[in-house]
């Protein structure tokens, strides 16, 4: 059963009541961020088929390796696959130099409704945020489809800082200064949004992964 790879037992038992239906994208959020041995998230992973590029980004992030000769890879190819390097990849570097609080990975349904963010115009993102309600800790990548949607997307991105600044002001102002020093930033087709107190670290992998 796919709820059974979602960490909080609170979500789990809400989509339950909800008899919620899951579309192929969100079950494989909910696999690809379960923290089961990688040889189950494998398995699991093949059966969604419409999704290899994640279970690409899976295979690299675990260190297997096939047969061939390590050798064998040439510098092209190499360099050719850090330029093509998957937002859930990134979302993943960031998880292991930093412990998230919480984190859950909102689908496309939520984000649209929410937020107004058109997810056709998104060639692929991570929509991550604290299911704490004392932590305005938010992780977004999005990477759209055609730069003339980077503006509208930031716009929308905007929404989620304003948002958390009103959730936090005289609340819990530790976290409203953590989401007073965040900002929405782009590059190329890139657009991003890091509230964290480890903010920095992030946007580093973050720059770093998209240049």
């Amino acid at each position: 059963m796919i709820l059974d790879y979602v960490k909080s037992k609170d979500v789990s038992d809400y989509l339950k009541q909800q008899h919620y239906l899951f579309t192929d994208a969100e079950k494989a959020t909910f696999i690809f961020n379960s923290g089961y041995p990688i040889r189950v998230i494998l398995e699991e992973l093949k059966v969604l088929k419409k999704y290899l590029l994640l279970l690409t980004s899976v295979v690299l992030l675990s260190g297997c390796t096939d047969s061939t000769p390590a050798n064998t890879v040439t510098t092209a190819q190499t360099e050719e696959t850090v330029e093509a390097k998957a937002i859930t990849e990134i979302y993943e570097d960031i998880t292991k130099p930093v412990t998230l609080y919480s984190p859950f990975c909102w689908d496309d349904e939520f984000i649209s409704n929410y937020y107004g963010i058109d997810v056709s115009s998104l060639e692929e993102y991570v929509f991550s945020m604290s299911e704490d309600a004392t932590s305005a800790e938010t992780i977004i990548i999005m990477k759209a489809k055609d730069a003339t949607s980077v503006s509208s997307l930031s716009d929308c991105l905007q929404v989620v800082v304003d948002e958390k600044r009103n959730e936090m002001e005289n609340y819990l102002p530790e976290q409203f200064e953590i989401v007073e020093k965040s900002s929405v930033q782009t590059q190329n087709n890139y657009v991003w949004l890091v509230i964290s107190e480890n903010a920095d670290t992030i946007t580093k992998i973050i720059k770093d992964s998209i240049s």
